[in-house]
């Protein structure tokens, strides 16, 4: 491989893992039952919100 298709290489890799890293970052820092419009209401329980027509 020549010395671009290598650097190409290397920084496509580091934009796929840095990409990974950063939202499973955001994940563990924001988990999805406390985002969204609804968060971590109490009237926002599945039992609740089939009643609703959620």
């Amino acid at each position: 491989m020549s010395g671009t298709a290598v650097m190409m290489m290397v920084l496509f890799m580091l934009v796929i893992w840095g990409g990974l890293a950063t939202s499973t970052y955001s994940l563990v820092k924001h988990p999805d039952e406390t985002s969204g419009k609804l968060g971590n209401d109490p009237e926002a329980t599945d039992e609740k919100l089939y009643d609703q027509g959620y």
